[in-house]
């Protein structure tokens, strides 16, 4: 045994913990701040392990640096499409996209919605955002958030 966490115990170890924390007699005070760092250890686990720059995916997926280092950190909550943009820009499988949409605290993607199912394609078949945003237009659906914000 290498002695690391896979995301999945940690997710669970950290489920757990919340949940002993909701059994005491008192809503925790700490609610945000647990949250926060769930995003950040999930953001910096998915880099070691992808091997990809911040800055680079910041930059692939169109967002304002400032907001984009934000958003990994947990320190800003954006809309879900930023999180998308992410996941295209750093190549992310459906399933990691999904853990990123749960635990950014977005809507999970869901093939029954036209939208969705676009980007679901998008990401399986690997495309970056810039062919996304050509295949969502073609499809005439709204296209991901251009990253202004």
């Amino acid at each position: 045994m290498n002695g690391k966490m896979d995301g999945a115990d940690k997710k669970a170890l950290d489920t757990r913990h919340m949940q002993e924390k909701l059994k005491g007699d008192s809503f925790p005070e700490d609610w945000d701040e647990f949250l926060d760092d769930d995003i950040r250890n999930f953001f910096d686990a998915l880099f070691e392990e992808t091997g990809l720059k911040k800055s680079d995916v910041i930059r692939k997926a169109n967002l304002s640096r400032t907001y984009g280092y934000q958003l990994m950190e947990g320190r800003r909550l954006g809309k879900r499409d930023y999180y998308l943009q992410i996941a295209l820009a750093m190549s992310l499988d459906l399933r990691t996209t999904q853990r990123m949409l749960s635990v950014t605290r977005c809507g999970a993607l869901h093939p029954l919605i036209k939208r969705d199912a676009a980007v679901i394609f998008a990401i399986n078949h690997g495309y970056d955002n810039y062919k996304t945003y050509d295949f969502m237009t073609s499809l005439e659906l709204t296209p991901l958030s251009d990253g202004t914000e």
